[in-house]
């Protein structure tokens, strides 16, 4: 049907299609595509963890075992947000979430500092060093969130769901999404605000 190479080039929602009909190379293709999301995701969320690979195991497995459920292909990333959710609560149950350390990797996150590039495109080394702080503090700020404020942050900011979506796989009111998306971005603009400030 499809030669592998072929399966990088199709859509998504094609691809999910495909995999419901017992297309194990579709669905390896949206493991690949998918995995590094959610791992991003459970790192926030689970700051913690030591296990976040078996997480993020678990998140793709469930991933796997119920595309076939799924009705409306369209509706794949509230779906498995709603998963990774379910996960996640599931942790908090067992074990109290108390954060600790994260990596230091740095990732580009909305908000961070935009320096303007002329010619070079390669920040400098101050720059550098000063955007990968600012990363940092997003980090450690989301992270410090108590959870039903990190969790719908996180659905928010990494995993891309609209305020519509993340009421419906939190069970949350939408006005009461908004209100925490909006208090943690205040938190998050009062921690960045020195970096913007000139001396």
């Amino acid at each position: 049907m499809f030669t592998f190479t072929d399966y990088k080039k199709i859509e998504f929602i094609k691809l999910i299609e495909l995999a419901q009909k017992n297309d194990y190379k579709a669905l390896e293709e949206i493991i690949k595509r998918e995995q590094d999301k959610v791992y991003m995701t459970f790192f926030y969320l689970c700051p913690d963890c030591d296990d976040l690979a078996d997480l993020t195991q678990e998140a793709l497995f469930k991933m796997c075992r119920g595309l076939k459920s799924l009705k409306n292909p369209k509706s794949f990333r509230g779906w498995l947000n709603k998963i990774i959710s379910n996960i996640f609560y599931d942790k908090l149950r067992k074990k109290q979430n108390n954060p600790q350390c994260i990596s230091t990797d740095e990732t580009q996150q909305e908000g961070s500092l935009q320096v303007c590039q002329i010619c070079d495109p390669c920040p400098c080394p101050d720059e550098k060093t000063l955007n990968k702080e600012v990363n940092q503090i997003i980090k450690d700020m989301i992270i410090k969130l108590p959870a039903h404020f990190r969790l719908v942050t996180v659905l928010r900011e990494i995993g891309g769901l609209s305020y519509e979506e993340i009421a419906k796989v939190t069970g949350v009111e939408l006005g009461t999404v908004k209100s925490r998306i909006n208090r943690a971005r205040h938190k998050l603009k009062e921690c960045l605000e020195p970096y913007f400030t000139n001396n």
